[in-house]
């Protein structure tokens, strides 16, 4: 495997980041010197993202980003990294994903992926858009049910 430099990772606020982190972590650590990881969560729009929150008037879209950070950072926290690397980003995953390692430097890109059935469906249509965009290294982690 190549030693890469800089790693980004994408997770969302899901258990299932924690395999996503830990297969970044190890590929960080392989061929000697440990690579750089940044670690990137992407919203279109947080109010929409996150209506499992519920409508709340007294949470808006800054103090709705703010309750998700922390929950990502206790994830980040939890995997041995230092929360200072994570960055919560509004737009598109797929086009933020690609420019923000482009403006990184980085060499790969770690993100999950779920088996289903079919090329898209297996690795979900954003790591998908990412794997044809991206003009580094991509790896799509197969999310394992617990």
């Amino acid at each position: 495997m190549s030693n890469y430099k800089k790693i980004l990772v994408a997770i969302d606020v899901s258990d299932e980041s924690a395999q996503v982190l830990r297969a970044a972590i190890e590929v960080a650590k392989d061929g000697g010197e440990a690579a750089e990881i940044s670690v990137i969560h992407v919203a279109e729009n947080f109010l929409a993202s996150y209506s499992m929150y519920g409508y709340n008037p007294a949470i808006d879209e800054q103090n709705l980003q703010r309750l998700i950070g922390d929950e990502l950072a206790a994830i980040v926290d939890t995997a041995g990294l230092d929360p200072d690397c994570l960055n919560l980003v509004s737009g598109r995953a797929a086009d933020i994903i690609v420019q923000q390692a482009e403006q990184q430097g980085c060499d790969l890109i770690v993100l999950g992926s779920h088996g289903r059935h079919g090329v898209k469906l297996l690795l979900g249509s954003t790591a998908n858009a990412v794997l044809h965009r991206a003009y580094c290294d991509v790896l799509a982690v197969r999310i394992k049910a617990p």
